[in-house]
């Protein structure tokens, strides 16, 4: 027994639109969430930098 197939490019079209669409968010958005990393990672540097002059004994 065979199984026809129908063979529509719409499905191939909406898959394609889709990620177009996924790619040009990601690159919108892509310097908002570097910034935010960049930012969290300074700041993360500079709690850990403090706590460890405490637990030292060092000035705050």
């Amino acid at each position: 027994m065979v199984t026809k197939s129908k063979s529509s490019l719409m499905p191939l079209i909406m898959s394609i639109l889709s990620i177009g669409i996924a790619l040009v968010s990601i690159g919108y958005c892509f310097p908002l969430v570097y910034d935010i990393v960049t930012d969290g990672w300074e700041r993360s540097s500079r709690t850990i930098a403090y706590f460890t002059r405490i637990i030292r004994g060092g000035t705050a």
